[in-house]
């Protein structure tokens, strides 16, 4: 989770005038102490440290500690993997193409990426972590490609 964040303040801080990413750079460098330190902390301590706003260390120690690789990889049960192509909170050519990675040969895995649709599988307006608070804000319905696929695939299972 830690990675993902990081990651979308790296998009975020390539969408900004030079000027906004000396400072977000140094806030950046801030939040990678915070993470680093994270390991470390006893559970406790992770209870009582703060990230950002209202969210604790403790989320993210309690995180790192069931990876998404291992539970792809163990898993017997069904699992459908579904993400829009213009999703800037998680990375098509990072997550959705490692998680397809991590599950070559598992028949009971499937994957589907949806062309123009975001995170919240509505279709894209802006395409810019920069703009994704006025994006969510537009009021749209969720894809219903998206609805029938997870519907069919519930019934198929």
């Amino acid at each position: 989770m830690s990675d993902i964040l990081l990651s979308q303040n790296d998009d975020m801080l390539s969408q900004l005038p030079k000027f906004l990413q000396k400072i977000a750079n140094r806030q950046i460098a801030g939040l990678k102490a915070k993470f680093g330190a994270i390991s470390g902390m006893s559970e406790e301590e992770a209870k009582q440290t703060k990230i950002f706003g209202k969210t604790y260390a403790w989320y993210f120690k309690e995180m790192a500690e069931h990876p998404v690789t291992n539970y792809l990889s163990r898993k017997e049960k069904p699992v459908l993997v579904l993400q829009g192509d213009k999703d800037f909170q998680v990375s098509t050519e990072k997550d959705f193409a490692l998680y397809q990675q991590i599950c070559i040969g598992k028949p009971n895995v499937r994957f589907k990426l949806y062309p123009g649709l975001n995170h919240l599988f509505m279709k894209s307006v802006y395409g810019r972590v920069k703009d994704f608070k006025k994006e969510y804000k537009i009021p749209q319905k969720v894809s219903a490609e998206v609805l029938e696929d997870i519907a069919e695939w519930i019934l198929t299972k």
